[in-house]
């Protein structure tokens, strides 16, 4: 939804809302899929004329692509990139009831890498990029063994695991203690969503992974905190880059310092993109 909420992103609500309207008065199609667990995903996909690959954007947390990435997808489609806009699960055309911070959307992040290259375009380059929710849900993706044209993950606030975030949010923002809450809730967790909230973390996938990494944090992020992005940065072993960028909050880097932005991730596209 344009505008949000967050009076942070006040000023910026008519770019948004601007940008928005011109995704939508493009000529973009919408997919339907089903995920390994049987429920519906839906995205939608911009195609350009001229593609050098294709950019899999992943939305946050009661979010939507067309909100989360407002302000940087028409300059994404400048670059010269597809660009494939999935409704996470539990979030607007797609089906499902429950968030799992990651634990079953990164199979659902996998679904979409395997129906571009069966139904779009195999040759292509193909980026990964996720804000908040959508970076955790990225970075766990590259747990599995994904195709050779996934070329690079983008990862904007995310935080390590769905039990450390709560927690954070428990003692930092709610003020309230762990115990017994966060361990309640975790039960709770498994008898209704059918995961458990630490059975997986973005450092379970990141220890393994051999696809260059590019992280993004705000210094002044409040609800995810920075050193998540430090942990997952100190967990990869291949090629990555840390990006914190001062004085932005929450999924706020690329609005705060577009500048910064915009030249590590053309300079990133552009080596891992060949």
């Amino acid at each position: 939804m344009v505008p949000i909420g967050n009076k942070l992103f006040k000023k910026y609500v008519p770019e948004m809302a601007e940008e928005k309207a011109w995704f939508l008065s493009q000529d973009y199609q919408e997919f339907t899929i089903s995920s390994s667990d049987g429920i519906k995903l839906v995205a939608k996909y911009l195609a350009h004329k001229n593609p050098k690959g294709t950019l899999l954007l992943m939305h946050g947390h009661r979010g939507s692509g067309l909100r989360d990435f407002s302000c940087i997808i028409k300059f994404y489609y400048s670059l010269g990139y597809n660009l494939l806009l999935p409704d996470q699960r539990a979030h607007g055309k797609s089906g499902g009831n429950y968030i799992t911070f990651g634990i079953k959307e990164r199979f659902d992040c996998y679904q979409w890498i395997k129906y571009i290259n069966s139904n779009l375009d195999n040759n292509l380059p193909i980026f990964l990029d996720g804000v908040s929710l959508g970076a955790t849900t990225v970075l766990m993706t590259l747990g599995f063994d994904l195709p050779s044209n996934v070329k690079g993950v983008i990862a904007d606030s995310g935080f390590t695991s769905p039990f450390e975030i709560i927690r954070h949010v428990l003692n930092k923002i709610a003020m309230l203690p762990s115990f017994p809450i966060l361990y309640i809730t975790k039960g709770l967790v498994k008898v209704f969503a059918n995961i458990k909230m630490d059975e997986y973390s973005t450092i379970n996938a990141l220890n393994i992974n051999k696809i260059p990494l590019l992280l993004v944090h705000g210094t002044n992020d409040h609800l995810v905190p920075p050193w998540m992005s430090a942990e997952n940065f100190d967990a990869c072993p291949v090629d990555k880059e840390l990006y914190m960028i001062d004085n932005a909050g929450h999924g706020m880097s690329y609005l705060v310092d577009r500048g910064k932005c915009q030249r590590a991730l053309i300079n990133f596209l552009d080596k891992y993109g060949k």
